[in-house]
């Protein structure tokens, strides 16, 4: 049996990634912060006799995500956080319900994509699909988020990224 690996390492490991891995777990649990902690938890335990073949940040980030999405899937996601908990996390409402209407799987390759900014090998990892299914599963969770999105905050102006990229795109052919 390998020596362990000194508590130095294993606390350097757990300051690069326990917060980031935290915040992914309680949007992926919609907020349920006991189960978020367990998951996260359970993870970075599981991580501490690996550290050594996750040097690699990002290689570590989506090996810890698997982890929390397979624990995730054993247990029981339902209890969601009251509205002040999730705007802790910087997530309204609108949000939150249409993180809700994804299934796990695509709350997870859309939060380690969009939120996490994890490359998409890194996403396939997170999520165990690959080429076609992966792009399938992000364009179902995209436009399931979207549609939830809103039909929960109707009649909001929305100008972030990919809005004004639609309108220009509007524009153009519009015109």
């Amino acid at each position: 049996m390998p020596d362990p690996f000194p508590e130095d390492v294993l606390a350097a490991f757990r300051d690069v990634h326990a917060r980031s891995l935290h915040g992914f777990a309680l949007l992926l649990t919609l907020g349920d912060r006991p189960q978020a902690a367990r998951l996260a938890e359970s993870a970075l335990a599981g991580a501490s006799s690996r550290v050594g073949e996750l040097r690699h940040p990002e290689r570590a980030a989506a090996w810890l995500r698997r982890h929390v999405v397979r624990g995730a899937r054993t247990g029981r996601l339902g209890r969601r956080a009251p509205a002040k908990r999730l705007a802790e996390l910087g997530a309204d409402a609108a949000m939150m319900r249409a993180l809700a209407s994804l299934t796990l799987r695509e709350r997870a390759a859309l939060l380690a994509l969009e939120v996490e900014r994890l490359d998409r090998r890194d996403v396939a990892s997170v999520v165990a699909h690959d080429g076609s299914a992966l792009e399938d599963l992000l364009r179902r969770a995209r436009e399931r988020y979207f549609r939830a999105f809103v039909e929960a905050a109707p009649g909001e102006v929305l100008d972030g990224p990919t809005v004004l990229r639609i309108r220009a795109i509007a524009r153009r052919h519009m015109t």
